[in-house]
């Protein structure tokens, strides 16, 4: 069977299609718009998976959504709003009036106005898009958090596991946990919107100056800078005891963070909030690894983006795998609402382990040389390419690399990526200025696998999740050492683990790498300049490499240098490209 997941068309709009219970293309419409979060419906993004499944729109047996229609998604909205005001009294006692009236307020406006204009123009996309593309396949929709829990186990390497959704809302929910056996999700506990860890980390973001549903991991980078101990006990006080997880009685009552904003450093803030996020999530998951004597954990939702929660998971006693779905928020939900349908056909029975997240669109030769020619770039065939950018790498040059079919999910995982040497830490500076980043925001490094434990602790817990680089690891002392560019302030990292068969390539970058300068790692960071999506195209790498004014781009196996003299001051679009290149030459 021929299955198309689309995910939510609110934001970060992707295409998935599924050929007989196996993902065969994901292609998010961002990274060909250049728009980034771009949402509607994915007209290209589906064009772009159609090809690259060999598919035509007539042969689309299902849609699977992951939301249900916009009446039964504001019925369910309408009961979370009923059971929130159930509480009244508690949220009083808690948390008092005023701080209770501005929270229901908030939902209120929310529930009247934006939610249903939201959940309506979905579902207008929806319809007028299927309709254009001639895709008469038979439709199905699913709660949105099981969608997210299905894409988590079904992608993992487990039989049993305990299943964590959370985000900012879905089907009345803000979050679920689930026991997974033999193939089969049970629904263990529902986490009621409002009390959304999502909202809440969004209106932590907000408050620190950042774009909410999309800066929190600035939010993450930030919180390493701040002592959380003053300020989290009071912002623990938002949570009302339970034995299984803390209720969230606020969530939507933004004031109580902008007062500590006013008051206090941002990175302080930061720290507490991350502090509380992790407390409460962990004291959720604890309950019911204890309950059902359950040690592996698979999780997806947006608030699983957060590498040092993942970290915090990891790190518990309980926890013997961790495993987090490579796009664990909404960009993956339609994912799950594909595999969602293939086990309604008998497609899919029990988790297939996800061993490449390469489903995007490829480059091929002749586009790559049309890329460089048509602006005078020069360039060579480089016939030993991951020798040759081990080398440049290894004398402090900053590398784009387009290779191959796209990354899905928020990662580049190398074959979309910009790679530095991971030596020097003074080489984050030059990269943040380069890329337009802040400079308190870490570097990631790629890691050969089988040099894993010399790097980091608790390896052994995220073989599979490392390989998508979705978990931060504490660093060992000689990691620490050896490679500070690729070291946070706290001392951890968010590593890729490379084996030779999750990316050849890559992988040989590395043993030449560790040849040449006794290192097993490489910063791996995303192409793309600041607030711009990941490279797609050639194009795209071309424009990317020009702008940020990159030593050299590995496009396929042709390579582009940057004259040395122009190191310095080509750093700004297409102005005198030609004279700022030069044909590489071994020296």
């Amino acid at each position: 069977m021929n299955i198309l997941g689309l995910s939510a068309l609110d934001k970060e709009s992707t295409a998935t299609i599924l050929r007989d219970g196996a993902i065969v293309a994901a292609v998010s419409e961002e990274r060909l718009t250049r728009v980034k979060q771009q949402g509607g419906f994915p007209y290209q993004a589906v064009a772009s998976a159609l090809a690259l499944s060999g598919l035509t729109a007539r042969e689309i047996d299902v849609v699977a959504y992951p939301f249900f229609h916009a009446h039964e998604e504001l019925a369910l909205l309408g009961g979370a709003a009923l059971r929130d005001l159930s509480r009244w009294t508690a949220k009083v006692r808690y948390r008092g009036l005023r701080h209770t009236l501005r929270h229901y307020g908030a939902f209120g406006k929310a529930l009247g106005t934006a939610f249903p204009s939201k959940l309506l123009t979905c579902d207008r996309q929806l319809a007028e898009g299927l309709k254009a593309l001639g895709i008469r396949g038979r439709r199905r929709r699913y709660d949105h958090q099981y969608c997210h829990a299905v894409s988590a186990y079904y992608t993992s390497q487990f039989d049993r596991a305990l299943v964590a959704t959370l985000d900012w809302y879905g089907s009345g929910k803000a979050g679920a946990i689930y026991l997974a056996e033999g193939g089969r999700l049970r629904l263990i506990k529902t986490i009621h919107f409002p009390d959304s860890l999502g909202v809440m980390y969004a209106g932590v973001t907000s408050a620190l100056g950042f774009i909410p549903d999309r800066h929190e991991g600035k939010v993450v980078g930030l919180a390493a800078y701040g002592d959380p101990s003053r300020l989290a006990p009071g912002v623990l006080q938002r949570f009302a005891a339970r034995a299984t997880g803390d209720e969230f009685l606020d969530a939507l009552d933004l004031s109580a963070i902008r007062t500590l904003v006013a008051s206090h450093t941002r990175e302080d803030v930061a720290a507490a909030h991350q502090h509380a996020l992790e407390t409460v999530v962990l004291k959720q998951l604890s309950c019911y690894l204890q309950r059902f004597r359950v040690d592996h954990v698979a999780v997806a939702g947006g608030v699983f983006a957060n590498v040092k929660l993942n970290e915090r998971i990891v790190e518990h006693p309980g926890v013997a795998s961790l495993f987090v779905h490579p796009a664990m928020g909404d960009m993956g939900s339609g994912t799950g609402a594909a595999l969602a349908a293939a086990l309604e056909a008998g497609d899919l029975r029990e988790p297939v382990p996800m061993v490449s997240a390469f489903l995007g669109p490829s480059v091929d030769e002749q586009a790559i040389e049309a890329a460089v020619t048509r602006l005078g770039l020069p360039y060579r065939h480089e016939p030993d390419m991951p020798r040759r950018i081990a080398e440049l790498l290894a004398h402090g040059k900053i590398v784009g690399r387009c290779i191959g079919r796209m990354e899905y999910g928020p990662r580049a995982l190398g074959n979309r990526s910009v790679l530095a040497s991971t030596v020097d830490a003074s080489v984050t500076e030059r990269l943040n200025q380069k890329l337009r980043r802040n400079d308190f925001m870490p570097f990631a490094p790629a890691t050969l696998a089988s040099a894993a434990g010399r790097c980091y602790d608790q390896t052994e817990k995220v073989r599979h999740a490392a390989q998508f680089m979705t978990v931060c690891l504490s660093c060992t002392p000689w990691m620490r050492q050896a490679s500070p560019a690729a070291v946070h302030v706290d001392g951890t990292a968010r590593p890729q683990f490379v084996t030779p068969d999750s990316n050849p390539d890559l992988h040989q970058i590395l043993i030449e790498t560790e040849r040449l300068t006794g290192i097993p790692s490489v910063i791996n960071t995303s192409f793309n300049i600041h607030e711009e999506p990941i490279v797609c195209s050639p194009d795209d790498a071309v424009r990317g490499f020009l702008e940020a004014g990159l030593d050299a781009l590995a496009i396929g196996n042709i390579l582009v240098r940057r004259a040395p003299a122009t190191d310095d001051r080509m750093t700004d679009g297409h102005h005198h490209i030609a004279a700022a290149t030069t044909v590489d030459s071994k020296r």
